[in-house]
């Protein structure tokens, strides 16, 4: 327990230095401040239209099934 609040205490004591490490963000009222670019990319860039696959006539399905293999005639 006694090195657990040590870690605790030494993470505490580290902290302000890593607040001075984040960037900060220009200011929204002003219009003249440099902002990051912003790469976005497209929801569609994989797109693939759907397609119809030809299916069968009622027709061929019926000779499909009547002339199957292993019937007789």
């Amino acid at each position: 327990m006694r090195t657990f609040i040590a870690a605790l205490l030494s993470v505490a004591a580290l902290l302000p230095a890593l607040v001075h490490a984040t960037t900060t963000l220009p200011d929204p009222t002003n219009a003249t401040a440099s902002v990051p670019a912003v790469s976005v990319p497209s929801v569609f860039a994989d797109h693939q239209p759907y397609r119809d696959q030809k299916t069968p006539t009622w027709q061929e399905l019926n000779r499909a099934v009547t002339t199957a293999p292993g019937k007789p005639g």
